[in-house]
């Protein structure tokens, strides 16, 4: 039987005051995600607004309470630099030690609760300036193109929605489904700027082969990557600045996007 990298009594320890066990993984699964990242030369840092890398506490989570909403967490984001350049032109002069909420930025974030692992792309209404940004790029056709064919390339199973919160939401779509006709453009027609949340993930039971201990990173940084596409695409630089084409609307619906 293939060793589990994860295994039962991990899922269940997060149910526990001190996953002391998966905690260990979760830190060594890090070591090895951001030696691979910094191989392939990805933009993505661990967060910054912390002492070390892994987060008791999940970056999606609003709102919930109590244990049956504990996770352990490793988010990657822009660097702290690029981070202090963004929320000036929001608007905010912090302190990005001890006073930075990072879901002011996009991240990449890997996920342990007790029932899935998860790796997702967040986006919140607190990332507004990124938000307009993706808007602004997505009024222009060839970049709506672009963003068409890079979810068409993404494995069927990854999930998109706009809901908060740490659990997976009914209320999603896949990547499959996003692919056929014209089902991206009604999705992100329904789309609110600085109200809504921005998701895409992927969610892993407790039994899926993706946790075998062979698989796992590997799995992990394939994943990632297929997120980091759409992180690219959307995240504000100075070579990715589509604030101009921003209007003051509240959807995509009113912006005449085509996809």
């Amino acid at each position: 039987m293939t060793a589990r990298y994860f295994t039962q009594e991990d899922f269940a320890s997060l149910l526990l005051p001190t996953p002391t066990v998966a905690q260990d993984k979760m830190l060594a699964l890090h070591s090895t995600l951001r030696r691979r990242m910094r191989e392939l030369n990805w933009d993505l840092h661990p967060n910054w607004a912390q002492p070390q890398p892994l987060a008791y506490r999940s970056a999606a989570r609003i709102g919930d309470t109590g244990l049956l909403t504990a996770a352990l967490a490793l988010d990657y984001l822009r660097s702290r630099e690029q981070a202090a350049l963004v929320e000036r032109m929001m608007g905010r002069e912090i302190r990005l030690r001890g006073g930075a909420d990072i879901r002011r930025h996009p991240m990449i974030e890997v996920r342990l609760t007790h029932e899935h692992l998860t790796v997702e792309l967040l986006i919140s209404p607190a990332a507004w300036w990124d938000q307009r940004n993706l808007i602004g790029k997505l009024s222009i056709p060839r970049h709506s193109e672009t963003l068409r064919s890079i979810i068409q390339r993404m494995p069927g199973d990854f999930r998109f929605g706009f809901w908060n919160g740490l659990h997976l939401s009914d209320m999603h779509l896949t990547a499959r489904q996003l692919s056929r006709g014209t089902i991206l453009n009604e999705w992100l027609s329904t789309f609110g700027d600085g109200s809504d949340w921005l998701r895409v993930g992927a969610w892993f039971g407790p039994s899926d082969p993706i946790l075998n201990t062979d698989q796992i990173a590997s799995e992990l940084i394939s994943r990632i990557g297929a997120l980091y596409r759409i992180y690219e695409f959307a995240v504000w630089t100075s070579n990715n600045n589509f604030q101009s084409f921003y209007t003051n609307s509240a959807s995509f619906s009113n912006r005449g996007i085509r996809m």
